[in-house]
């Protein structure tokens, strides 16, 4: 497996939740670690030393992302992973969802991973390397109801996401996509209607074993496209 130490790493969406995790597992993995969200404060709190920057940004507008990328590449010099971790999810059945929920939705989850693409893929093709990890969900692969929109966002990704891998292939980016079951943060049980707050939910993945999951990926020497569903038990060997 590849080391990480002095990679430069972006995680999106890294103020709270699997994001979070995912940026500290690869600051113990000894990266440069680029974290960003919308929440000034949860996400200051979190840049810990020189090697993390915080980037205050919205990645569902292409100024947002351009930012992010902008700011990463003046402080570390290049990027050699990018996490499309952010999302947003909203649980109502396709007959009550409004079209400015449905455009939320789709701009967080989808554009802005085309966002990325367009940013990313000249700088990594010049660098002659790269990998992106997208972060879909199991739910894009089951038809589930009151979700339809965030699973359709989901789905969309994937495809997206196996397109241009094929497109990439010989510049030496590798391009990842990692579908998790149902994981114990926030927007899930805010989705699923259960509480707010993240407890010892049964039958869910943590924010840890996701996390995992994306450094596994990280380390992996394998061909451009890689997809991957986390279900428990996940056999990783470590």
């Amino acid at each position: 497996m590849n080391s990480l130490k002095n990679k430069v790493v972006v995680v999106t969406g890294a103020s709270r939740g699997i994001g979070a995790e995912i940026a500290k597992l690869f600051g113990r993995e000894q990266a440069k670690v680029v974290i960003t969200g919308r929440n000034r404060k949860r996400l200051t709190q979190k840049e810990e030393n020189q090697n993390c920057l915080a980037v205050i940004s919205d990645i569902s507008k292409k100024s947002g992302m351009k930012k992010i990328i902008t700011l990463a590449r003046k402080t570390f010099g290049r990027i050699d992973i990018f996490v499309n971790n952010a999302g947003v999810g909203i649980n109502k059945p396709m007959i009550k969802i409004s079209e400015k929920e449905f455009d939320l939705i789709y701009d967080t989850n989808l554009k802005s991973v085309f966002y990325s693409f367009k940013e990313l893929l000249p700088i990594m093709k010049k660098q002659k390397s790269g990998h992106i990890i997208n972060i879909s969900s199991m739910a894009s692969r089951i038809g589930v109801p009151g979700i339809s929109t965030y699973a359709s966002s989901k789905a969309a990704l994937n495809a997206l996401s196996e397109g241009v891998a094929n497109e990439v292939r010989r510049d030496n980016i590798k391009i990842s996509v990692l579908a998790p079951a149902s994981t114990d943060t926030n927007m899930m049980s805010n989705m699923s209607g259960e509480s707010k707050s993240p407890s010892k939910a049964k039958n869910k993945l943590t924010v840890t074993e996701v996390a995992e999951s994306v450094i596994y990926l990280a380390k992996q020497n394998q061909n451009a496209w890689t997809s991957m569903t986390h279900l428990r038990p996940l056999a990783i060997k470590k």
